[in-house]
């Protein structure tokens, strides 16, 4: 029976070296980890060190700065000011067109301008030959449209302030609070004679979304803008259409510069088949999910118009559209903004920066190159017609007898 007693002898030696090694090990593994947690935490010490040197330095080239101008400029510092010039001149300094910090007032504007509402009393405007400014539209139930103010009328002047004397400060002048009023002088049009209007400031919802019916039972749908009030409207316009007989449609993103993607998805969702389309991508690369669609889905024959101000938003919008509806793009190459920006609230104001690239499930960002169309046609202002517009309506058509054969 000696054998036994030899292995329970050796299994005890062996379970005593192994116990002796495995100590050894862990004081050997303590030690390297001692090292190369020292090791790692000297370099990211180090790293944060000439972070701090750097900004330790930008602090004090500013603070030069700030001490000469107390010390030699001839009036009092405009604090408020300065600290505002200074945020933004931080910002600016990124050399991102897209990024941008706003004081507070700005802010509100810039949220209000995405959400498609604002403060005024309804007509839209340019500068005309005089210095005046000709009114090319007026928004339904403004009250300027209540006081029979038209599209062709010309406003001359905003509380005694001439527009052809000082037109920035007196166009200026008609924004204000909701509820206060505002003293206007209007020429009406082929007419010298002109008329003092009292008109109230009102909150309007700007009009992003024209639509009619074209021949052969195309819908048109003209989008300007992707704001928040475009969803509705867009919807409305789509269901009209629809329940006068649409076979197709032309949707008209043309000189569309984009705007809200929250707006963007609820309006191409009907559209499109279910699951997620979009996604943004940081600078490390993480994707994030920013256009999904639900199960409803209409598929029609759907072209989208486009050209070299398309931008943002509107090229998502005939991007998704073209992977998962089949649309067509007609019209021009597409400006190619394939970024997207975050607005972040500070106090004081608020921050919009460039936070991601995005491309959709299909087709790779087209940043800084655009979309090519289908069908390419160059917009000719000399003719009689709208060219690419016609282009358009050929085209859906050629897709409406398709799908019937």
């Amino acid at each position: 029976m000696p054998f036994p007693v030899f292995m329970k002898k050796g299994w005890i030696l062996m379970k005593k070296i192994r116990i002796g090694t495995a100590a050894s090990l862990m004081a050997l593994t303590a030690a390297v980890t001692f090292v190369v947690t020292f090791s790692f935490s000297r370099k990211l010490f180090n790293e944060k060190v000439r972070d701090i040197d750097g900004i330790a330095e930008k602090y004090e080239r500013l603070d030069e700065l700030d001490r000469k101008v107390r010390a030699e400029y001839y009036k009092d510092i405009p604090e408020d000011d300065v600290t505002t010039g200074i945020l933004m001149g931080y910002v600016a300094g990124l050399g991102d067109p897209y990024s941008a910090y706003r004081p507070t007032e700005q802010l509100t504007d810039y949220q209000e301008n995405n959400a498609g509402v604002y403060t005024g009393i309804g007509i839209s405007i340019v500068k005309n030959d005089e210095g005046y400014a000709l009114i090319v539209e007026v928004a339904e139930n403004g009250s300027a449209q209540k006081a029979g103010i038209a599209a062709g009328d010309v406003l001359t002047e905003v509380e005694d302030i001439s527009l052809k004397g000082d037109y920035k400060k007196a166009i200026d002048m008609i924004a204000g609070e909701v509820g206060t009023y505002v003293r206007i002088r209007i020429r009406k049009e082929n007419s010298e004679k002109e008329t003092e209007y009292t008109l109230k400031r009102e909150q309007l919802d700007e009009t992003t979304v024209y639509s009619e019916m074209l021949d052969g039972q195309i819908g048109y749908i003209r989008i300007t803008k992707f704001r928040s009030v475009s969803v509705g409207q867009f919807a409305d316009a789509r269901k009209k259409l629809l329940d006068d007989g649409a076979k197709g449609f032309v949707f008209d993103v043309r000189d569309n510069g984009g705007g809200v993607l929250s707006a963007l998805e609820k309006m191409v969702d009907p559209i499109l088949p279910e699951g997620e389309l979009a996604f943004s991508y940081d600078r490390a690369g993480n994707p994030t999910t920013i256009l999904k669609s639900d199960k409803e889905c209409m598929k029609m024959p759907y072209v989208v118009l486009v050209n070299g101000a398309t931008a943002s938003a509107s090229e998502l919008f005939a991007c998704v559209l073209r992977d998962y509806s089949d649309a067509k793009l007609v019209g021009e190459t597409t400006f190619g903004k394939g970024i997207m920006q975050t607005t972040f609230e500070l106090t004081g104001g608020g921050v919009t920066l460039t936070t991601a690239t995005y491309a959709t499930g299909k087709t790779p960002c087209y940043h800084e190159t655009g979309l090519e169309p289908d069908v390419q046609i160059v917009y000719d202002p000399e003719a009689e017609q709208d060219n690419q517009l016609e282009a358009a309506q050929q085209t859906v058509a050629e897709m409406i007898l398709q799908d019937a054969a």
